[in-house]
């Protein structure tokens, strides 16, 4: 469940207002965290048309299973050069009262926010019925698009949680549009329904059988195994995944083909996974040059945060466009 707003008037505050209340509803949350989420996106909203001038806001059910309503903002605007001080209350460069960002934090379970000066803002905060769970090994974060003009996404992600491990996937199906779905829709279910002890690569193996029914996709599976330190993974196809940890990054390899079509080789690969590691996967409709270069410390922010930001800088309308990010706690 998702929607994306655009904000270039005064008037879509209160339809931004309006949707939040609306989804929090759906998704069973009580009037609190329903008015939480109307005065949370409100203050987003202004702030957004008032320092950047337009810009846009993203409501979804929480990633990864979490529960709850995610609020995004995002705007290409001057940035904030004192972020630690804007989060004060009392501070404004605008002229108001200066309570956005702290009141935000306030009636969030989860609050971060990211910002350059000159690159831009980027807010996330999630609203729920209790707070986030303290005892989690993985935070999760996503921003998955269809092509522009297309309202069915070609992509897919899943994340399946076990006792001592997670597993994550990330599929984009051939072309674009509903035959695309279906193919990703499919290798999500075989996915889901995998031998837990398995590799990614069998997993992988057993998808290629599973969906040749259909137009096929290239997928990318990783294991993550915090007691063992180990990220374990298999590719087919174009997608981009990355293993930061500390100040080194390292690529994980996809091997040619399309699951379901044409498959000559599954490679496993493995990567170190200690706490701190963050895992970024990203669908072709992002473009293939994306990098964190421009965007210092951005990977010590919430996987949300992350995954809006490179959505934001790097995707292309052409395409369906997807980033799924991983951290260990």
């Amino acid at each position: 469940m998702e929607t994306t707003l655009t904000l270039a008037d005064k008037s879509g505050v209160a339809d931004a207002r309006r949707r939040a209340v609306q989804m929090a509803q759906s998704l069973g949350l009580p009037e609190k965290s329903q008015a939480d989420a109307a005065l949370i996106v409100t203050e987003a909203a202004t702030n957004i048309l008032k320092y950047a001038g337009h810009g846009e806001i993203v409501l979804k059910s929480a990633d990864g299973g979490a529960g709850g309503l995610d609020v995004v903002a995002l705007d290409r605007g001057p940035g904030i050069a004192n972020l630690g001080a804007a989060c004060s209350d009392g501070f404004s460069t605008g002229g108001s009262l200066g309570a956005g960002l702290g009141t935000i934090a306030r009636h969030s379970v989860l609050f971060d926010i990211y910002s350059v000066t000159g690159n831009g803002t980027a807010l996330f905060a999630r609203v729920a019925d209790k707070p986030a769970a303290k005892l989690s090994r993985f935070q999760v974060g996503a921003r998955s698009t269809p092509k522009l003009g297309q309202d069915v996404n070609g992509d897919a992600w899943a994340v399946r949680h076990l006792a001592d491990s997670m597993w994550v996937t990330l599929l984009d199906g051939l072309g674009h549009g509903p035959l695309a779905a279906e193919a990703s829709r499919r290798a999500v279910d075989v996915f889901m329904a995998a031998d837990p002890v398995a590799l990614p690569a069998d997993v992988m193996r057993d998808v290629h059988s599973g969906i040749k029914a259909t137009r096929g996709a290239v997928m990318a599976i990783a294991k993550f195994e915090p007691v063992s330190a180990v990220l374990s993974f298999a590719g087919i196809g174009n997608i981009v995944s990355v293993v930061h940890t500390g100040e080194s990054a390292q690529h994980l390899l996809s091997m040619d083909g399309t699951v379901g079509y044409n498959v000559r080789a599954v490679r496993p690969g493995e990567a170190r996974w200690v706490p701190g590691s963050v895992f970024i996967a990203t669908t072709d409709g992002l473009s293939t040059r994306w990098n964190l270069n421009r965007h210092p410390g951005l990977t010590h922010r919430h996987p949300s945060l992350i995954a809006s930001v490179l959505h934001r800088d790097f995707a292309r309308d052409a395409d369906d466009a997807t980033v799924v990010v991983v951290k260990a706690v």
